[in-house]
């Protein structure tokens, strides 16, 4: 199974592959197929629009149109800048939790999400909700 970690350091934010990768579709594909068993994922593809039209006689406008096709319109995949991820992961670790687990609270001024064994969660911006695990 493929791992596909949060970034912890945001200076080095490691990619899942360039969009020139030959496996960028088994990529895309394995990832839309894991159910992260131990939490969120990211699937982080780089590449710049210039290379789609450089890279010949690859061509690259091909691969970009069939990976954002299948990866594309998913109600399950947030589609988000590098910005937004970072302020979402900084807002989320700043939850906080009862002793016993059976509340959170949000201190945020952003609605925060999570999953457990029993269930999906929204906590929105400063609402405290029960939940379990």
């Amino acid at each position: 199974m493929m791992v596909w970690p949060i970034p912890t350091d945001w200076l080095r934010l490691p990619a899942t592959c360039h969009h020139a990768n030959p496996k960028l579709m088994e990529l895309a594909r394995n990832f839309v197929d894991n159910e992260f068993l131990r939490g969120p994922g990211l699937f982080y593809l780089w590449g710049h629009s210039y290379e789609f039209d450089c890279d010949v006689p690859n061509n690259n406008w091909g691969v970009i149109e069939e990976f954002a096709e299948f990866m594309g319109n998913r109600k399950d995949i947030w589609y988000a800048t590098n910005i937004e991820i970072y302020n979402y992961i900084q807002a989320y670790n700043q939850l906080i939790f009862s002793m016993d687990y059976t509340k959170v609270y949000n201190p945020n001024c952003i609605t925060l999400y999570f999953k457990t064994n029993k269930g999906d969660y929204c906590v929105k911006p400063g609402e405290t909700i029960n939940y379990s695990f």
